[in-house]
């Protein structure tokens, strides 16, 4: 987790009374609802929870207490303190808690002020997602998520009979499900520094040694998927070019033979898709996405290349706009990559967390990319389950 230097992480300690406060406390709540009590007594009516709601979750034991569905049962239950410490004798697994009993003294302890003040300080909810691959299930807001139990697979499969192979490789799942989940946050330069090596048959970088992280992914992007992937979008791209002939000015649209392994060979690269045009395009000098005054100096062309490079993020490097510019600088100045004329356009999509960027694009090609990207995620998370 991330935070801001100038915020400070809160303390646990500060949100557990000490027990002389505690003390203090209780005999000033006890000898409040004893009044109120006689009152309510004596105008012949019952204590209602408006009437101790300052009062509900103080005092040792609890004011709650009192209003047990049990209550009457737990008066009947003497020496329980007592039959509480013995049972260390009786129960090989150490409690902590031994001196206390949720039913007879309540919750000692309340928390809710703690998480609400560590998810402000590390960034509310929206920033510790940052840290996940919530973005890479394209979910619109987070709220109402929650992990799909429906299948209960782990659940039916616990009660089978199994062998100590199988009943190993269903404890690993949640550990698994984890590693997957916060891998953006553990599997990152910054963190690991080291030879990053590149997964097979995907362009992800596993930066140190995380074997259940591994797995995982290899099991995502099975049957040559970031492959796929690649040809699915460039494919949707060559139809969308298709509808936009006349608005464009194209007069073909060429889809390159490429080797197979291009989506994920990252030292050079190619054009996926090469247009023709009609007459002469207008183009500016290489530019970002986000700049709004390009800079057209009379240069036209009648060749426009796009190359389409796949990649994926992790939490200190997921700035698409600026992977999408070092990219085409250094594929469009280096030897090894061969494009069919000077001026092209290459979009960047990071698939773990869903951004696309790309130099030299303009608004109607922009839609077009949302509208390429959006179709992509949807077939994504029809083949993949996190």
């Amino acid at each position: 987790m991330s935070h801001e230097e100038d915020q400070l992480i809160p303390n646990l300690y500060r949100y557990i009374q000490p027990w002389e406060s505690e003390f203090i406390d209780s005999q000033r709540v006890w000898a409040e609802y004893a009044l109120k009590r006689q009152e309510a007594i004596a105008q012949n009516r019952r204590l209602t929870l408006e009437d101790l709601e300052d009062s509900w979750d103080r005092g040792i034991p609890r004011i709650n207490t009192l209003f047990q569905k049990d209550r009457h049962t737990l008066a009947y239950d003497k020496g329980w303190r007592v039959r509480t410490d013995f049972k260390q004798y009786q129960v090989l697994k150490q409690n902590p808690f031994w001196w206390t009993h949720q039913r007879h003294d309540g919750k000692l302890w309340n928390l809710n002020n703690y998480r609400t003040d560590m998810i402000q300080a590390l960034g509310g909810v929206e920033g510790i997602l940052e840290h996940t691959l919530f973005k890479g299930t394209y979910f619109p807001t987070w709220e109402g998520l929650f992990w799909e139990k429906a299948s209960g697979f782990e659940e039916s499969m616990k009660w089978k009979k199994l062998t100590n192979a199988q009943r190993s490789g269903l404890n690993q799942i949640p550990n698994r499900r984890f590693t997957l989940w916060w891998s953006p946050t553990i599997n990152r330069a910054n963190v690991y520094v080291g030879f990053q090596v590149q997964l097979d048959l995907t362009g992800i970088f596993m930066h140190g040694k995380i074997p259940t992280l591994k797995i995982s992914l290899i099991q995502i992007f099975r049957a040559h998927l970031w492959q796929k992937i690649h040809e699915s979008i460039v494919m949707d791209l060559c139809q969308v070019f298709d509808q936009e002939l006349d608005a464009l000015e194209i007069e073909t649209v060429q889809k390159e033979t490429i080797h197979p392994r291009k989506s994920y060979k990252m030292n050079s690269s190619c054009a996926d898709i090469l247009l023709f045009a009609s007459y002469k395009w207008n183009v500016s000098r290489p530019s970002l996405l986000a700049d709004s005054k390009d800079v057209m100096d009379s240069t036209t062309t009648q060749k426009y290349w796009i190359d389409i490079q796949l990649r994926w993020g992790d939490y200190d490097s997921h700035d698409i706009e600026r992977y999408a510019r070092a990219k085409f600088l250094d594929y469009t100045t280096d030897n090894m990559s061969i494009y069919p004329s000077p001026t092209g356009v290459l979009i960047a999509i990071d698939l773990a967390y869903n951004l696309h960027r790309c130099p030299l694009f303009e608004s109607l090609l922009l839609k077009l990319c949302f509208k390429v990207h959006i179709h992509f995620v949807e077939s994504f998370k029809d083949g993949v389950c996190f």
